[in-house]
């Protein structure tokens, strides 16, 4: 997973994993965190095309924080995802990562899963399912009134670069409010889902990129 690892991750992890173990923890999840798990990804799958946008705060140690618009438009393994100076549109076939400052594109295979050069807001759907982490409560309090639910993920794996993630619920919708990533370097990632809206029309060729609409684009095409 080479671009945009972090972005990509959190997109996916707030509506779950999938993946083969690689710990040995004997430490079991709380059925509870998994059953609210289950319950967005359900309805997440239920609808045919999502259209997200979000806010991602990034802190690093000794920078001052700083936070990037972001917007995903998702059916199925095919996405249009654009934030800061970048834009990824995929049709389950082929990636185009646009550079914007640069006026570049690359072009690859989707190569998606686990393993694969890429990571779609699909790839990893299951995570409750996995034997790669632990989810427990971490708590259930108010925030503007409404009741929420923080669910914490714990890898099993020692050698992993985050320590935990944090996922927080608004209960009585069963939306994805709000997901952080703690690194072991002190870094923080919080992504804020502003806006969700389901079962979007899409127009014919949101998921293809036409290096036609770019005056002198540099086109890299990076496929075997």
């Amino acid at each position: 997973m080479k671009i945009l690892p972090l972005l990509s991750m959190m997109l996916c992890l707030s509506h779950g994993l999938i993946g083969q173990s690689s710990g040995d923890s004997n430490e079991l999840s709380d059925q509870q965190a998994l059953d609210i798990l289950e319950k967005i990804m359900d309805d997440y799958e239920s609808h045919n095309s999502h259209h997200i946008s979000f806010d991602l705060k990034i802190e690093l140690p000794g920078e001052a924080p700083q936070t990037k618009e972001g917007s995903l438009i998702q059916s199925g393994e095919k996405f249009e995802l654009d934030i800061d100076d970048k834009l990824i549109i995929s049709d389950d076939e082929t990636v185009w990562l646009y550079l914007k400052n640069d006026n570049e594109v690359q072009i690859n295979d989707a190569d998606f899963g686990q393993d694969g050069e890429y990571m779609s807001p699909n790839t990893i759907f299951n995570l409750y399912k996995s034997d790669e982490f632990v989810f427990a409560i971490f708590q259930q309090s108010y925030e503007n009134g409404k009741a929420i639910t923080q669910i914490e993920c714990k890898p099993r794996d020692p050698d992993s670069e985050y320590s935990k993630m944090r996922l927080t619920v608004e209960d009585h919708i069963n939306a994805v409010k709000r997901f952080k990533i703690f690194a072991k370097d002190g870094s923080r990632f919080t992504m804020i889902l502003n806006f969700h809206k389901k079962d979007v029309k899409l127009e014919e060729g949101t998921f293809r990129f036409d290096p036609e609409q770019y005056e002198d684009i540099i086109i890299e095409d990076l496929r075997f």
